[in-house]
């Protein structure tokens, strides 16, 4: 998985609205303390939370 997805690629791939991804991306670096959005990313399906 390449550096750097932006909300745009995300919501493509995961088939969602971009609204959507913000909010989920926003969610879970809260909540993991990840330092980037990629990490955040493949933790959440690491972890089953999306895919």
């Amino acid at each position: 998985m390449g550096q750097g997805w932006t909300n745009t690629e995300i919501a493509e791939r995961l088939h969602l609205a971009e609204p959507t991804v913000k909010t989920h991306v926003g969610r879970i670096l809260a909540k993991t303390g990840s330092r980037n959005r990629v990490q955040a990313v493949i933790l959440a399906y690491e972890t089953k939370l999306v895919g």
